[in-house]
């Protein structure tokens, strides 16, 4: 792992980032990454200093187009003061409790996570010695792979001696260096070599870890060559059965793209159709031509309902079939699909606004995609959102990041309470808004699972909505064909 500090992108949940700093600037420019990484990914960031290192980070971040402002009043970030903390005595486990009841507090108001940057003063660093400095760094790399959140650790290299700053390295996975993320090779996992061990004992457990090590080796290299064999028989065994099925999933495929086909083709036009027959019927004029108007019209309500059959059968298929994928800009099938809901009737007046990148390039399926940014957006339609739908697109390295946000007409003020805060989040059932989001948005998420991607839903308060997709940029690809069954 390397890469400037906009690389924050390859960090994962579970993550521990040791950064050893010379220049304020250096840092402030590092934590805005870090911090502007995790509101990319629906975290919930926290940074835990002194006011003055927050109040000189802000700009950095506002500078990666963040609105620090409205950050901070719905709580998506979160200034916590480190002044003074630890000088009344150090205990771990008030310590870990406080960060496993931040995470759970987090994800249940609907954050995917925790972030932490961590970057208190001198005079709270120094408070702790050594010993307890290594015992607090080893129990957070251990926490934040047990709850799956991610922190960042600054120590200032003018001011913080050189066995502290050895115990930091020891402690974290990844370090921040001369402004390159990295993995750290001296980085020793909580619990690798038991402190209590000495001397001959502390040589001998690791000459017996060395051996065992090994052995599992050796072990494994012979079952994986005995697993080797075998799936070069399977394969071979199995090769001609792989090329007939890719035969009639071909023939499949042509007879499903021509139900899909045929399907949009009459969808379009029998609504008008029907509204015209009967503005027809009701003209008086006409009235010696109604039956003849009134059997086209039963004849016509035949052939819709029909309509709505392949419609729904070809809903159906467009999960199931295996489409190719190819290369294309995820900008412009946006603006496409866009284009394509104005038209549509039953949505109502949409107003659409795009954000983000200009340019987002992978290998998806143009018919999935299209059919994915349909049904999210009728689906919250049905649920009764507004027609105005703030669409933004990232592009973040091996994937592009989709965010559609909805909001309720005329929602009632945040300090409304009773009823009315009551209806933000609950129908007539008592079903929350989340509930039946995710109930009704089964096809789009199942859409997202068969091109490899992730699909969140996010409620909020203020009467939000926020479907959160993250798509790899090479589709998953039906495998190869296999001639060797022939040979």
């Amino acid at each position: 792992m390397s890469g400037s500090p906009d690389d924050f992108p390859s960090l994962k949940p579970g993550g521990h980032v040791c950064l050893p700093y010379a220049k304020e600037e250096e840092k402030h420019s590092a934590i805005a990454g870090f911090i502007h990484d995790g509101l990319l990914r629906g975290e919930r960031c926290v940074y835990w200093g002194p006011p003055a290192g927050f109040a000189a980070m802000l700009p950095y971040l506002e500078a990666r187009n963040e609105p620090v402002l409205e950050l901070c009043e719905r709580s998506a970030l979160v200034f916590s003061n480190a002044t003074g903390a630890g000088l009344d005595g150090f205990d771990p486990v008030r310590q870990t409790d406080s960060l496993r009841n931040a995470v759970a507090a987090a994800r249940s108001e609907g954050y995917a996570g925790l972030r932490v940057a961590g970057d208190p003063d001198q005079r709270t660093r120094s408070a702790l010695n050594h010993e307890q400095l290594a015992a607090f760094e080893s129990s957070l790399s251990q926490l934040f792979g047990e709850v799956r959140a991610t922190g960042l650790c600054a120590f200032d290299q003018r001011s913080t001696d050189a066995s502290s700053l050895e115990i930091a390295l020891a402690t974290h996975e990844v370090a921040i260096v001369a402004g390159r993320i990295c993995d750290n090779p001296f980085f020793k996992a909580p619990g690798h070599i038991p402190s209590s061990l000495i001397g001959s004992e502390r040589v001998a457990w690791m000459a017996t870890n060395i051996l065992e090590t090994a052995k599992a080796r050796d072990l494994l290299e012979a079952e994986n060559a005995t697993l080797i064999v075998e799936s070069s028989r399977a394969a071979r065994r199995d090769a001609a059965y792989r090329k007939h099925i890719a035969t009639l999933t071909r023939s499949l495929e042509a007879r499903d793209r021509l139900l899909i086909t045929a399907a949009r083709w009459l969808s379009r036009p029998l609504p008008a159709m029907c509204g015209q027959l009967d503005d027809l019927a009701k003209d008086g004029q006409l009235s010696r031509l109604h039956p003849s108007l009134e059997t086209c019209g039963e004849h016509l309500a035949a052939v819709t309902r029909l309509s709505r059959g392949l419609d729904e059968i070809a809903s159906f298929l467009q999960l199931q079939v295996v489409l190719r994928p190819e290369r294309m800009n995820l900008i412009e099938v946006a603006r496409a699909a866009i284009a394509e809901l104005k038209e549509n009737a039953g949505l109502g007046d949409l107003e659409i606004t795009l954000e983000g990148a200009e340019h987002v390039a992978g290998a998806w399926d143009r018919l999935r995609l299209l059919r994915l940014f349909l049904s999210l957006i009728r689906t919250a339609r049905e649920q009764g959102y507004d027609a105005r739908v703030s669409l933004r697109i990232d592009d973040l390295a091996q994937f592009a990041r989709i965010r559609l946000e909805f909001m309720l007409p005329h929602a009632p003020a945040l300090s409304d309470s009773g009823e009315s805060a009551r209806a933000l989040a609950y129908g007539p059932s008592g079903e929350s808004d989340y509930e039946r989001l995710a109930v009704h948005a089964w096809s789009a998420r199942e859409i997202v699972r068969l091109m490899g991607g992730t699909l969140g839903i996010s409620t909020w308060a203020d009467a939000r909505v926020v479907f959160t997709l993250d798509l790899p940029k090479t589709a998953p690809e039906p495998p190869p064909e296999d001639d060797s069954g022939n040979r």
